[in-house]
């Protein structure tokens, strides 16, 4: 009789072991089989959306850059300091071209900023470096110049406490 529940449970346990297989496999494959379609899914739709968003991002700069045109078409500043001559490597590949360029940045007027420019001179030389070492020589147009001066203006003002500077001239520019 024990020999006879023995096989009875052995049975049993067999039945159990194979439907646990059958299942883990099928799990398995269905989890890797949906991975992989949801995954190819998940990459159209990833195309598209940054299709999508690299057009918004166009427009954006777009805007951004009719908005920086017009604001700096508008400011005039009453008062300007000279921050010498700057020569500059650019971001170009074979490493041959440069910058060479006179800029002079324009504030109201405030003689608290105009000795803290002049004692800040330095810093704010390296800030118009490091911002004209970042460009390529296809960068620096008539086009992208306006760009440039916002990048300028935003890259110095924040060294500035006593005031704020609102245009950028360059009074000479030379890409070589």
């Amino acid at each position: 009789m024990e020999n006879k529940a023995e096989k009875k449970g052995g049975k049993k346990i067999k039945l159990i072991l194979i439907g646990l297989i059958a299942l883990i496999i099928v799990g398995a494959g269905g989890y890797f089989g949906y991975s992989k379609f949801a995954k190819d899914k998940g990459t159209q739709k990833t195309s598209t959306t940054s299709q999508t968003a690299q057009t918004t991002t166009q427009a954006q700069a777009k805007t951004n850059q009719n908005q920086n045109q017009s604001y700096l078409e508008q400011i005039v500043s009453e008062k300007n300091i000279g921050l010498d001559e700057c020569l500059v490597n650019l971001a170009d590949e074979d490493g041959k071209r440069y910058v060479k360029t006179k800029i002079f940045v324009g504030y109201d007027k405030n003689s608290k900023l105009e000795t803290e420019l002049t004692e800040k001179k330095p810093l704010i030389r390296d800030a118009v470096i490091a911002v004209l070492r970042s460009k390529k020589a296809a960068e620096i147009t008539p086009k992208n110049m306006d760009n440039l001066k916002m990048e300028l203006i935003q890259k110095i003002n924040p060294l500035l406490k006593k005031g704020q500077i609102n245009n950028v001239y360059f009074s000479d520019l030379l890409v070589q």
